[in-house]
């Protein structure tokens, strides 16, 4: 008997202990705050955006801009961050695909600069997606957080 409750403690432990390897590699998501500020960290130079590619210079200064106005500027930026927490963070993207898929659908229609208001009609056609993409750059989706 002595020998079992050994055993099922080794074994325990090493369930444990492989848990927290799994959870210590686990890819993990950043804002668009913190891909904004650390542009070493990205391994594109493009991403697209709707139907347009904009370059990693074209990319910060987007989400550096202020968005109380344009909508446009808003998504685009949570689209980003989205993207890349995909490409160069290697997180888990199962539970923001189709937000991301929508939110650039909407952007080839709305390009970023075309001045989408908050209560537009338009923005409520794509506030949904926004919400996902925020959540999930947030860590409150499918992948967990960064500590940046």
């Amino acid at each position: 008997m002595k020998t079992m409750k050994k055993l099922t403690s080794a074994a325990f432990a090493v369930v444990i202990l492989a848990m927290s390897t799994v959870t210590a590699n686990a890819a993990c998501t950043s804002t668009a705050g913190y891909w904004a500020s650390h542009p070493g960290a990205w391994c594109v130079q493009t991403v697209m955006l709707g139907c347009l590619p904009y370059t990693q210079a074209e990319e910060i200064a987007i989400m550096q801009q202020s968005t109380s106005g344009d909508k446009t500027y808003s998504l685009a930026a949570q689209v980003i961050a989205a993207e890349l927490n995909v490409y160069c963070a290697g997180a888990n993207s199962s539970c923001v695909a189709a937000a991301i898929s929508d939110a650039n659908t909407w952007l080839c229609a709305h390009p970023v600069g075309s001045g989408v208001t908050s209560n537009s009609a338009e923005w409520k056609q794509v506030k949904a997606a926004y919400n996902t993409l925020t959540d999930y750059n947030e860590g409150r989706l499918c992948a967990p957080r960064c500590r940046s």
